[in-house]
């Protein structure tokens, strides 16, 4: 495979992985060398500090104050985790938000897959042109108690980018990244490769709070330490 120059992987609340790649990069898929299976899974942890959900209505975050997470990759480009938010709370009314059936006060916890892909860098963004990441898709619909006037359902998919992680193909043990959105708009929307997988379609998150669903983002930053050390191949 042509080595690229990369930027990252990122699994944020334990789910998210990428990296940066050059233009002329090739159409093939990411691998994690050597190649994970069911049986011999890569684990990971993931700590990061404060992070939120937020829709694109005014007073609809929920702001929390830890993001941790767990999680293994399966295959060369497919694998699952689990994302705690600790410390939530809702903006407007300060209650406490937590996810059924609760875990622990202030608690949201979801599971969901991971897919590594490759996307187009925003507009405005320094070469390289493409970017690889991971869309993180929750695994069901989640449902979040904010004390108890407020449910919020939400649900959907995710694309994460990386800040720090070795070259491509250089084997590493601990990766950083950061999962950005705005008004409840994810910084990255749609993916480039593979084309089975991206082709037609728009990532993002929503959350629905009793007048309709609405777009939404996750906002979170943090580190990523593999059980051991495993290159990834572009």
């Amino acid at each position: 495979m042509k080595r690229l120059r990369s930027f990252g992987l990122v699994i944020v609340s334990g789910l998210v992985l990428s990296a940066l790649a050059s233009a002329s990069a090739s159409a093939e898929n990411v691998e994690v060398l050597p190649v994970p299976t069911k049986t011999a899974p890569l684990k990971f942890t993931g700590k990061g500090g404060a992070g939120q959900i937020e829709g694109e209505v005014a007073g609809s975050a929920l702001e929390c104050k830890e993001v941790t997470g767990k999680g293994e990759i399966t295959s060369a480009n497919l694998g699952v985790g689990t994302t705690v938010l600790t410390g939530c709370k809702s903006a407007l009314s300060g209650a406490k938000c937590e996810s059924l059936p609760k875990v622990a006060a202030g608690t949201i916890e979801f599971k969901g897959d991971i897919h590594l892909v490759a996307v187009l860098l925003p507009k405005g963004e320094p070469a390289p042109e493409l970017m690889l990441g991971t869309v993180g898709s929750m695994e069901e619909l989640l449902h979040i108690e904010c004390g108890a006037a407020l449910l919020v359902l939400a649900g959907g998919t995710v694309i994460g980018e990386a800040t720090k992680v070795a070259a491509s193909g250089v084997p590493t043990k601990e990766i950083t990244g950061v999962l950005a959105e705005s008004k409840g708009v994810q910084k990255i929307k749609e993916c480039d490769l593979d084309k089975a997988f991206c082709s037609g379609k728009t990532f993002g998150l929503y959350l629905e709070l009793g007048k309709g669903r609405e777009k939404a983002g996750l906002a979170s930053e943090g580190t990523t330490t593999l059980e051991k050390e495993a290159a990834f191949d572009y």
